[in-house]
């Protein structure tokens, strides 16, 4: 069955949806008791909890989709408005280089064309390529986001079971110092996310770019 998933699936979907799952047997014991009790064929049992695994990982994916613009404004922006700016993006796509690409997307484009719509047609270059490192650091972008949606959840879920759940047994230290973990994990996966989403765009514009000038007289 796992052969018939790509990266992005066992990234983006699979793994979010499981670490979900288990964080929940963990932090709610009481309910998973009951379906671990169910007497089920192990072959059976695999495919259940593969296809709930997706399941929870495409829920986490259309809750990541859903805020993406939330997480854009603590970045700053989204990242390929930021790289086409007058700034670029920093440490990823100098200044110098983001108004060079994005002076060769307005003369295909138009002018008046939205930074956005230039990142689109960019984008559009890029993914026509069989070969290339976009689509995979857009698959990492997607699962690195996954994971920041993940570790919120996870943090509400862990505040839950502080009060109703496995959590609420631990002592006023032990909820505090699993509160810094979570908030510590939170911010360094913001971070990475950041990092990833930035590759991502760094490497469409600099890809189109490259498309572009193999398209003028005399280059292959």
């Amino acid at each position: 069955m796992t052969d018939k998933f790509d990266m992005y699936d066992i990234l983006g979907t699979i793994v979010p949806g499981t670490l979900l799952l288990a964080a929940a047997a963990a932090l709610f014991t009481d309910p998973f008791q009951a379906i671990s009790q169910a007497e089920f064929p192990e072959a059976f049992s695999v495919i259940v909890f593969t296809a709930l695994a997706v399941f929870v990982g495409q829920l986490i994916q259309a809750v990541a989709s859903l805020i993406e613009p939330s997480i854009y404004r603590t970045w700053g922006g989204r990242p390929s408005d930021v790289a086409l700016g007058k700034d670029g993006l920093k440490g990823f796509l100098p200044a110098d280089s983001a108004k060079r690409i994005r002076g060769k997307l307005t003369s295909v484009v138009g002018a008046t064309s939205e930074i956005h719509s230039l990142f689109l047609y960019a984008m559009q270059l890029s993914d026509g390529q069989d070969v290339g490192r976009a689509r995979r650091f857009n698959s990492m972008y997607a699962y690195h986001r996954a994971l920041l949606v993940l570790v919120i959840l996870a943090g509400l879920m862990l505040a839950a079971s502080m009060i109703w759940g496995t959590a609420a047994d631990l002592t006023n230290g032990q909820k505090s110092a699993f509160g810094v973990v979570v908030l510590l994990l939170l911010v360094l996966i913001w971070h990475r996310a950041k990092q990833r989403a930035c590759y991502y765009v760094g490497e469409v514009l600099l890809t189109a770019e490259r498309l572009l000038d193999n398209r003028q007289p005399g280059k292959e």
